[in-house]
């Protein structure tokens, strides 16, 4: 259920998952207020009030460290891509000290036009990138194999192997955040959190249908929103909102500047 929210587009997923719990909220509110008389229910406002804000807090605070949980790993992400590309754009900077400098600069190209064209479409997809990982491991072994002929080029290529380390452990971190998120348990006491609390607001007694068909709605579009949030900012690299690969994009251009 999960995955095929994912891959509807935003709007579309948006519509599904928002609309979904104010409508599954209003049809049961009118199955309670059907099947429980409204008398009742208003003579037991009161207590209600006080289990239902117990409830609406643990909930709160669950769909809290969730929600942030999820932003912040997204943050992360994105921040990991331009320390990535700033890596892999230094390692472009220091080639032309070696006389192998123009055959590696052209292969650091090819990794990253690769990358965009091949690799970043995959990961929405959750598929590997074979051909991307082969040339990013030819680019290390072009860095680890360079002819050290002085001091100063010692320096510079110890300096190229350490960010090109940094490049690679960026690219595994973000290849293994494209495969991991929320656990199907988390989301299944998510909905049942959401379900528990919206259902419970049923339970009070309104003295107008409109009136206690809007509010439960109103809570309900707001848990769904957040929700939907959530969903949304799962898989940095995949889905309906991604981390876009603009730190590529821009290396590009760096590359087009410093010249092959």
């Amino acid at each position: 259920m999960i995955e095929w929210l994912e891959s509807l587009h935003t709007l579309a997923a948006a519509a599904v998952t928002v609309g979904g719990f104010v409508a599954i909220s209003l049809v049961f509110a009118y199955v309670v207020d059907r099947l429980s008389p409204r008398e009742v229910r208003i003579e037991h406002n009161d207590l209600a009030g006080f289990i239902l804000a117990v409830i609406g807090v643990i909930y709160a605070v669950l769909l809290a460290f969730v929600t942030i949980g999820v932003w912040e790993r997204f943050e992360q992400a994105e921040a990991r891509t331009y320390e990535e590309a700033a890596a892999i754009v230094q390692v472009y900077r220091d080639a032309p000290t070696f006389a192998s400098g123009h055959e590696m600069r052209a292969a650091l190209r090819d990794y990253v036009e690769q990358l965009l064209a091949d690799e970043w479409p995959r990961m929405q997809r959750s598929e590997e990138s074979p051909g991307v990982d082969k040339q990013v491991e030819r680019v290390d072994a072009m860095v680890r194999a360079l002819p050290v002929a002085s001091r100063s080029e010692q320096d510079v290529h110890d300096q190229m192997l350490a960010t090109m380390s940094v490049a690679l452990s960026d690219r595994d971190a973000r290849l293994s955040e494209d495969a991991t998120g929320i656990s199907g348990i988390m989301w299944v006491v998510l909905v049942m959190g959401a379900l528990i609390t919206i259902g419970f607001t049923s339970l009070f007694g309104f003295r107008r249908d409109v009136m206690q068909y809007v509010m439960i709605g109103s809570l309900a579009l707001l848990i769904g929103l957040v929700f939907y949030l959530a969903l949304a900012l799962n898989y940095p690299y995949r889905g309906n909102i991604i981390v876009e690969p603009t730190a590529f994009r821009t290396a590009l251009h760096t590359f087009d500047v410093l010249g092959p």
